[in-house]
């Protein structure tokens, strides 16, 4: 791209230095006490009134969505459920660090640090809204971005609460003043075929196929949408077929879609399980979700179902992605440059290297920057959400950056500032 064409933007993609959780400057000794602070900031009865609903929640629910669901929704949950088991037990923290607990403690450092700065209105709702366990993802995250800036030695401003649109806070950085934004994109914006939906119809059919012995692919079509009401219909007729031992080919599901099947019975065959979620995930459509079921033979899996599911109708993912930055506009005043940060739910680093360029995200971001009503807007920055990254003796929680700058921004000096980190490759 060229940085000198005023009317196409630069894109910038560090993958590997960008948005860190800095585990590796935490000593282990530091981690108990640092959760314990943050219990201590959040409330410790608002704690373990949350904790008792997240583990009422696991119980009641079956394998798949406990696993790829309910444990998925916030990143605090099972951390903190670990660090009270230790508590209980009278067993030392600092020798029985898991990865979740070095990620909790590293979160804990953050909010206990930038509280120090909020006002009281901007800290009473993040003490709250924290603990929120279907939106509390969205504030951890504005917490993340505002300590890649902080970690710079740049100076924040938090902006007070009450009515009205506005940015999270202000960076004031050398030579440069901006806004802020942070937006979470969730990964069922604008699908039809919503992940938890999804995960409730895994939940519900694979162990049905299981327990009556068969393995293989199963591949379901819906017309529409994926709905709650429709699972259990789905199920049924698939298992019908299953029991009258209807194992291959395409099938209607009434009036719902259809299912093709490649199935065979169960034969105790052992597969390398990882080998099989990557060709999954290679092979699969862009628009489909998938998942698979293996039965165990002591540690081995064996016996896999694998189930993806599609629906004929687009989805409108990016028209969403766009309507949640059209948002940004009116939220970021014109009068100082304005940062767009957004979490892509969903997409880890990998597959964000993927989006850098001549990808549909790229050129919707393109036409959104075009937009003279987003001149005030320095650059839009996608995360991906947290990887560990492991190395001899350590391990590093970071997000990957793609960072789409406008070159058409008014502000001269946001044009050449670098948002993220250098890159070190």
């Amino acid at each position: 791209m060229n940085h000198e064409d005023v009317t196409r933007m630069v894109t910038q993609d560090y993958t590997h230095d960008d948005m860190r959780n800095e585990v590796m400057n935490i000593h282990d000794f530091e981690a108990g006490r640092l959760i314990r602070r943050l219990v201590q900031f959040l409330g410790e009865p608002q704690v373990a009134r949350r904790l008792r609903r997240y583990e009422a929640g696991l119980a009641h629910s079956g394998t798949i969505y406990r696993e790829y669901y309910l444990k998925q929704k916030h990143p605090w949950f099972p951390a903190v459920e670990e660090y009270y088991q230790l508590v209980r037990k009278a067993k030392s923290i600092h020798k029985h660090l898991t990865t979740e607990l070095k990620a909790l403690a590293t979160d804990a450092k953050k909010v206990i640090t930038l509280q120090n700065s909020m006002p009281d209105s901007v800290r009473s709702k993040y003490r709250k809204d924290l603990l929120d366990f279907d939106s509390g993802l969205n504030y951890l995250f504005e917490i993340h971005v505002a300590w890649h800036f902080f970690s710079q030695d740049y100076s924040l401003r938090w902006y007070d609460g009450g009515s009205g649109k506005r940015p999270e806070f202000l960076v004031k950085a050398p030579g440069l003043d901006f806004n802020v934004e942070c937006k979470r994109i969730s990964v069922d914006i604008a699908r039809k075929i919503h992940r938890k939906d999804f995960v409730l119809l895994a939940d519900r059919l694979m162990p049905l196929v299981e327990k009556r012995r068969y393995a293989g692919k199963i591949h379901i079509v819906v017309k529409d949408n994926l709905k709650s009401a429709t699972i259990c219909t789905i199920c049924d007729r698939i298992c019908d077929l299953v029991d009258r031992r209807i194992l291959e080919g395409e099938h209607e599901i009434a009036d719902l879609g259809s299912v093709m099947l490649d199935l065979r019975g169960a034969s105790g065959l052992v597969v390398d399980l990882s080998e099989r979620v990557n060709r999954l995930y290679e092979t699969k459509a862009d628009n489909a979700h998938g998942a698979i079921f293996a039965g165990s033979d002591g540690e081995r899996p064996i016996d896999p179902i694998e189930l993806t599911a599609v629906s004929t109708k687009a989805d409108q993912v990016l028209n969403g992605i766009r309507d949640r930055l059209s948002d940004a506009k009116t939220q970021l005043e014109k009068s100082k440059p304005g940062l767009v940060t957004c979490l892509l739910e969903g997409i880890d680093g990998f597959a964000l290297r993927k989006l850098r360029e001549h990808s549909g995200l790229q050129l919707m971001t393109r036409e959104v920057l075009s937009d003279d009503k987003f001149s005030h807007i320095a650059a839009i920055v996608y995360w991906s959400e947290s990887m560990v990254q492991t190395a001899a003796n350590s391990e590093d929680i970071f997000n990957a950056g793609l960072l789409f700058k406008n070159g058409k921004c008014r502000f001269e000096s946001a044009r050449v500032f670098k948002f993220l980190n250098p890159p070190t490759f």
